[in-house]
């Protein structure tokens, strides 16, 4: 297979129609980007707070000749990729630019001091992750690629959430790995992506008419209906009238032997290891809280449409899941609860939470609704995440902190065969550090807890 020929394949020959947007063609915005975008405009340190970074050390013989056309050719193959955002008489609309050459930035370092390379190499990744992208201006999608020793380069990705979630970095990562083999001449398999971003919002505003979504409205109204303030951890300081997204990361790893304990406890009660990580979050906001009325927000993938598993898009769904807890049930019961509400968010997980705030404020007025739905989430990453593979490089992620929080506090776990790595989200005009480590301490003394009293 010839260069030119390998790149056509990265580019269309695995998309399942035709890889560009029609020139100056527009599109309807899905319904979670209505909501941001709005937001996004208004507040800097909101538009910053959104943005999904990756940086990644690769050690080895790259070839950035290739690594730079693997590049475009992705960014060319999905249309989130090369999308602005411009006003029109029907309202705001998505639009998706011609392909471009050259979207690698690529930066020698290598010859600069040990010392001031470290600095110099800092301040980059810090400034690629930080910098605002003009949604009308520019696609928002910003990759860089740094030059620090003769086998050793730095590649950073900075994609906006308004694109993009967590799901689609592993697409991201697949189809580069993929292209990049591709014209290293080593054949791979093809993917298909029988769904773009414009296709999915185009789609959902069709599917949002349905009986369907009625049927999945109905559940979460009837869930929801009086719903009490979305629950939260007690704070620290006063919340500042001004919205605020600044935040801090705490990165934990939970003990083996209790990885395995909730591992074995998830096998023998029939339920996900996520119920049971769920659960103990919510006993912990209920014990901090001092409410058996327990909300909680939870993101969850929206992919159930065919072709949406290989769309780079913005398509998660984030849900208050709400769940009484008297202090006199069971803990056996109280987790099988939390696994029925989980499977039937799962089950309800396409109707936008915009559609349940509007029927909820319709059936029982705006005085019924509370302020925030929720303002704690939990998000537990379950599906595989592609790795990046770059030919005989060795590829590992390097964590990067832009410090920054969109919720009151958001807990992530990572479940990993028998290990669960966690990381706790949190707003610092809110929170101290302290406070962060009594909130991870204290939940993993709850799990330990849980799997205890319910080895029977």
């Amino acid at each position: 297979m010839s260069r030119q020929e390998a790149l056509d394949t990265a580019r269309t020959r695995s998309t399942g129609h035709q890889a560009n947007a029609p020139d100056q063609q527009t599109y309807p915005l899905t319904s979670l980007q209505e909501d941001l975008l709005p937001l996004m405009r208004e507040y800097a340190t909101a538009a910053r707070a959104y943005n999904i970074e990756s940086v990644y050390v690769i050690r080895g013989p790259l070839d950035v000749r290739s690594f730079s056309e693997a590049v475009d050719a992705v960014i060319e193959r999905h249309h989130a990729l090369r999308t602005v955002f411009i006003e029109t008489p029907d309202g705001a609309r998505q639009k998706v630019l011609p392909p471009v050459r050259g979207a690698l930035v690529v930066r020698d370092l290598s010859d600069i001091a040990p010392e001031a390379k470290a600095v110099a190499l800092d301040n980059a990744v810090t400034a690629d992750c930080t910098r605002l992208f003009s949604f009308t201006e520019e696609p928002p999608i910003r990759l860089s690629l740094y030059r620090t020793g003769s086998e050793e380069h730095v590649f950073v990705v900075v994609v906006h959430h308004l694109v993009f979630d967590g799901w689609s970095m592993g697409v991201l990562l697949r189809d580069l790995s993929n292209a990049y083999s591709l014209l290293r001449g080593r054949p791979v398999s093809p993917v298909v992506v029988a769904c773009q971003l414009t296709d999915f919002a185009s789609r959902q505003r069709d599917w949002l008419a349905s009986p369907e979504a009625s049927r999945m409205t109905d559940y979460w109204v009837r869930s929801l209906r009086y719903c009490p303030e979305g629950t939260t951890v007690p704070y620290d300081r006063v919340a500042p009238e001004a919205l605020s997204f600044a935040g801090d990361r705490y990165t934990f790893d939970l003990p083996g032997s209790l990885a395995r304990h909730v591992m074995d406890l998830a096998r023998r009660e029939k339920v996900t290891p996520t119920a049971v990580a769920l659960l103990g979050f919510q006993l912990l906001l209920r014990e901090l809280s001092g409410q058996e009325d327990i909300v909680v927000g939870l993101p969850l993938a929206n992919r159930i449409w065919p072709g949406t598993q290989n769309c780079i898009g913005f398509l998660i769904n984030t849900h208050a899941l709400r769940q009484y807890l008297p202090l006199n049930a069971p803990l056996r019961d109280l987790l099988h609860t939390t696994a029925g509400r989980l499977a039937g968010a799962v089950q309800n997980q396409a109707i936008p939470l915009r559609n349940i705030y509007t029927a909820l404020r319709s059936r029982y007025g705006e005085e019924s609704l509370p302020t925030f739905l929720y303002q704690v989430m939990f998000i537990c990453h379950s599906h595989p995440h592609a790795a990046l593979q770059l030919g005989e490089t060795t590829v590992k992620r390097q964590r990067f902190d832009q410090r920054a929080s969109k919720t009151d506090m958001t807990l992530n776990l990572w479940v990993r065969d028998e290990s669960i790595t966690g990381q706790l989200e949190y707003n610092t005009d809110l929170y101290a550090s302290r406070t962060a480590h009594r909130v991870v301490q204290r939940y993993k003394e709850i799990l330990a807890d849980l799997a205890e009293e319910l080895v029977w």
